[in-house]
């Protein structure tokens, strides 16, 4: 028996076949036995699922971490974190279950069993508190697998440069499992600053194998499954010298004695001094190409960065070179207050504030860097002051920063805003108003009112943000006008209902027997309603033979007419008790024809009781007419004679006027 134990203990220790050569460059450091620290999101989105599969994301992430930790030696100081897994809406619920230490992988296991997702996912928080359970200058992992970015107003970009300003031995692997697109590049700076690596799953199978890729990352020691016996970890091996063809094998980083970046650079590529006419342009991680030997200048740009390096190809190889950006990574945080509340709609502009020259990549002074709505972009920017703008609405905020080389800095405006959201209704209980133009005023001591109009708006459902501080809303509609004074405090959404008195009535217009086409499309029928008083005003009006409209309780004149035509009909309508309903105006007219037999040459006109003319001959004009009952006169020219003719037409009635005869 303890011959086989001594047996045991030496197979443990001697390699089971070929060293492979894929481990990274600084598993060599970390021990086989940890810390580790596994991290599964706890938030409320896990319940959601991933692609076509049934089950939701989080019972297939258990089931990953299961088949992945099995194999896990015994040896290891494993951990168990989680996050948003106990409390709803608690951007603190970040727990350590389990600390760091050695035992079976089942005892984390059956702990992951127990969790169900509920809440938010501070994400970046999370990497902070698993940084903690790593002892300082310890070399160890944190392995997260969670399905988002951090929703808790956190940036982790900041959390990870903390993290490895304060033990460079910490490196985070980030398995984004079903993540949105474009949320991994936004996450690629916890990578950067830690030498770890962004994964993203899109499915139970893919999850399991990046779990497993992480834990080999992590240089953490497996076990066999058939003997129990441990399996040697790779060892990383040196880079070897390149060898091939003269040319180039480029790789870019933030900073001198910065990591290569993990993401794709721009690359040109020009023959010394012939730069009009670039030999290579392509993205990637890398820039490889073979070249004859000689002197060759090379451009690599990343976000708003770049920089150019000459480069000098031998006959001996590959010249190998790391091209340092000089830049560093800016989070923008912008925030409507200190809790974290989003701004609705902003505008932001990064403006170099001491800028270079285009030679070393910076920007000049005063030049804007980077405009967009998106208050929590990740940029990169050449190292300097940059002076952050961001506008929402009529508040607006300037922040100095300075990004350093190789570093990822924050900038976290807090704009002080809240949201004014109005709104309109015609009575207690009644319909919304679409026809309503609301004015919001502030007080300002210079103007002759002691108010000033800041915004306005006719939309129905009107938005605004603003500073916080008192407001005077007014509202209007028609001659209606409601009048508010709201207060509106940093980060509140203040929506306001603006309730009118307003009394509906409708008014349509009939017309009379000969009247069939009086509503034709050539002469619309107008209504109008008018104040009640000495000189009537127009309050509103509307097209159609119907018209519905919103007054406020009062006497109004009501009056219909036919465009082109003098049909007219008025009335009057009393609103001032409040109840409404419809009336009707009946558009009484005849219908007269001029008859020219016999009269050729003859000029001829018709004049109402007021003297306006309302027919007349010309060459195309009509000799029938559709006119309101009343008296009329018609005037005749014939060579220089002149005769006049009174005629009354009634309503329904038609008439033929001959301008020969008695």
């Amino acid at each position: 028996m303890q011959m086989l134990r001594r047996c045991a203990a030496l197979l443990m220790l001697a390699p089971a076949g070929p060293v492979p050569l894929a481990a990274p460059a600084r598993a060599a450091d970390a021990p086989a036995d940890g810390p580790a620290v596994i991290v599964l999101d706890g938030s409320g989105s896990m319940w959601g699922n991933v692609g076509s599969e049934k089950p939701s994301k989080f019972d297939l992430a258990r089931g990953a971490l299961r088949q992945s930790l099995s194999s896990i030696s015994p040896r290891v100081r494993l951990g168990l974190m989680s996050f948003g897994h106990r409390r709803r809406a608690d951007c603190s619920d970040v727990e350590v279950i389990l600390p760091p230490e050695a035992g079976p992988p089942e005892r984390v296991l059956s702990l992951v069993d127990k969790l169900s997702p509920k809440g938010k996912g501070p994400l970046a928080l999370t990497l902070t508190e698993a940084a903690k359970q790593i002892p300082a200058g310890e070399h160890g992992s944190i392995i997260v697998v969670h399905d988002g970015l951090d929703n808790c107003w956190q940036d982790p970009c900041a959390a990870a440069a903390g993290i490895a300003k304060a033990n460079a031995n910490i490196r985070i692997f980030l398995i984004g499992f079903g993540i949105e697109p474009g949320d991994a590049q936004r996450l690629q700076c916890v990578a950067e600053a830690t030498n770890g690596r962004v994964i993203e799953a899109q499915s139970s199978t893919a999850l399991a194998d990046s779990i497993s890729d992480a834990l080999t990352l992590a240089n953490l020691e497996r076990v066999d499954a058939a003997t129990g016996i441990a399996v040697p970890v790779p060892k990383a091996a040196k880079p070897p010298t390149p060898a091939g063809a003269p040319g180039v094998r480029l790789t870019a980083s933030l900073a001198p004695d910065g990591p290569p970046l993990a993401t794709a650079v721009a690359w040109t590529l020009y023959k010394s001094g012939d730069e009009s006419t670039p030999l290579k342009i392509t993205r990637g991680k890398e820039l490889s190409a073979d070249l004859d030997p000689g002197s060759y200048v090379v451009e690599a740009r990343f976000g708003q960065s770049s920089r150019r390096q000459t480069i000098e190809v031998t006959s001996e190889g590959p010249t190998t070179a790391r091209i340092s950006l000089g830049a560093g990574f800016l989070k923008l945080n912008s925030l409507a207050d200190k809790a974290g509340a989003a701004l609705a709609d902003p505008l932001i502009t990064v403006t170099a504030k001491d800028g270079g020259t285009a030679k070393d990549g910076a920007a000049a002074a005063g030049a804007p860097i980077w405009i967009g709505r998106d208050a929590g972009a990740r940029l990169v920017l050449p190292a300097g002051t940059y002076v952050v703008r961001v506008q929402d609405g009529l508040a607006e905020q300037t922040t100095d920063v300075t990004v350093a080389e190789g570093t990822s800095t924050e900038a976290r405006p807090v704009l002080g805003t809240g949201r004014l959201e109005l709104s309109a209704i015609s009575a207690a209980n009644g319909a919304p108003l679409q026809a309503v133009t609301y004015a919001v005023e502030e007080d300002d001591p210079d103007s002759p009112q002691g108010r000033r109009e800041i915004v306005r708006s006719a939309a129905p459902a009107a938005s605004f943000t603003l500073p916080a501080g008192t407001y005077y809303v007014s509202a209007r509609s028609g001659v209606a006008e409601v009048h508010q004074r709201i207060a509106l405090g940093s980060g509140d959404v203040v929506k306001n209902v603006s309730s009118f008195n307003l009394v509906p009535i409708t008014i349509s217009v009939i017309t009379g027997e000969a009247a069939d086409a009086t509503t034709d499309a050539s002469h619309p029928i107008l209504i109008r309603v008018l104040s009640a008083d000495a000189t009537p005003r127009e309050i509103a009006r509307a097209h159609g033979a119907t018209g519905t409209f919103q007054l406020p309780p009062a006497r109004y004149r009501v009056e219909a007419m036919a465009s082109g035509l003098n049909i007219a009909a008025r009335g009057t309508i009393d609103l001032s008790t409040g109840r409404g309903g419809t009336t009707q105006l009946k558009l009484d007219h005849g219908e007269v024809a001029i008859d020219e037999a016999g009269a050729l040459g003859a000029y001829w006109r018709v004049k109402d009781e007021t003297g306006r003319t309302v027919m007349h001959s010309g060459a195309g004009r009509p000799k029938q007419a559709r006119l309101a009952p009343g008296r009329y006169t018609l005037l005749i020219e014939v060579e220089g004679n002149r005769a006049e003719r009174v005629f009354d037409i009634k309503a329904a009635e038609r008439q033929s006027i001959p301008l020969i005869g008695p």
